[in-house]
C-alpha cells in the first residue's frame, strides 16, 4: 500500500473525531434539545462515522501487516471468557445506534485460557462483532459463544441471511465482499482477522448455522493447558 496513501488515511482521522465530538454533543443536548425530526438523521450520521471510522482502522492495521514481520505469540495467554465480554461490551453502543443486540453465551465454560495475545483477540472479536451486526438483517441479533470443543474457542452468530455460495470460496481474501448483500463494508475485517488468528498459531473459520439463518465464525486458539490445535487450513 502506498505511504501517501496511508498518509491520507491517518490523517482523516481529526476530522472524523471532531465531526463525531459534535455529534455527540448534538445527541446528547449540549447545545439544547434536539427537534424529535433530528433524532433519526443524528442516528444515521453516528453509524456511518462509526463504519468510517471501522474503515481507516481496517486499513491502517493492513499496512501494519504488510510492513511488519509475523510476530507469533510466546507464552502469552488470553481468558477468551473475559474477551468475549470485554468485546461484547464495547459493541454495545453501535448495537444500540442500529437498534440490535449483542449477547454472550458461555454455557457451561467458566474460564477458557488460550495461548494469543489480548489485543490481537480483541481486535479479532471486534471485527466479528460488529460485521454481524451490519450483516444481521432486520433483527440484529448476535450472539457471542465461548466454547471448549477440540480447544478453546469463541463463536460470533449472527440472524442474517447468510453468505452467498460464489462468495465463500473467497471469503478470507482482502477487498472480497458479498455481491448478493445489500449491505456494503470495506473487505478487510476478515482478511485482517483470520491473518491475526493464525499470528496466534489458531485459525478462523466460517460455518452455516444449523437449522438457522445467518453465518458463524469461530475463533480458534492454542489451548494453554495442552499442545496446539491442528491447523483448521488443513481440513
Amino acid at each position: 500500500m502506498p505511504d501517501d496513501v496511508v498518509e491520507v488515511v491517518h490523517d482523516l482521522r481529526a476530522p472524523l473525531s471532531v465531526a463525531s465530538g459534535y455529534l455527540s454533543m448534538l445527541m446528547d443536548g449540549t447545545f439544547g434539545p434536539a427537534p424529535g425530526q433530528w433524532c433519526a438523521p443524528l442516528e444515521v450520521l453516528g453509524t456511518k462515522l462509526e463504519e468510517a471510522r471501522l474503515l481507516i482502522d481496517e486499513i491502517l492495521v493492513l499496512r501494519r501487516m504488510d510492513c511488519a514481520p509475523v510476530a507469533r505469540s510466546g507464552n502469552d495467554q488470553v481468558n477468551l471468557t473475559e474477551a468475549a465480554r470485554t468485546a461484547a461490551a464495547r459493541a454495545q453502543p453501535r448495537a444500540r445506534l442500529l437498534q440490535g443486540s449483542v449477547v454472550v453465551d458461555t454455557g457451561r465454560v467458566h474460564s477458557a485460557i488460550a495461548k494469543g495475545d489480548q489485543r490481537r483477540t480483541l481486535r479479532i472479536l471486534d471485527n466479528l462483532i460488529n460485521n454481524a451486526l451490519v450483516y444481521s438483517g432486520t433483527t440484529r441479533r448476535v450472539v457471542v459463544r465461548v466454547e471448549q470443543e477440540d480447544g478453546p474457542q469463541v463463536a460470533v452468530e449472527d440472524s442474517g441471511s447468510g453468505i452467498s455460495e460464489e462468495c465463500r470460496a473467497q471469503l478470507f481474501e482482502p477487498f472480497v465482499r458479498d455481491e448478493g448483500s445489500a449491505e456494503v463494508g470495506s473487505g478487510l475485517g476478515l482478511f485482517i482477522s483470520r491473518t491475526l488468528a493464525r499470528q496466534m498459531g489458531g485459525d478462523l473459520t466460517f460455518h452455516r448455522r444449523r437449522g438457522h439463518s445467518g453465518s458463524r465464525f469461530v475463533l480458534h486458539l492454542p489451548s494453554a493447558q495442552g499442545p496446539r490445535l491442528p491447523d483448521a487450513r488443513s481440513a
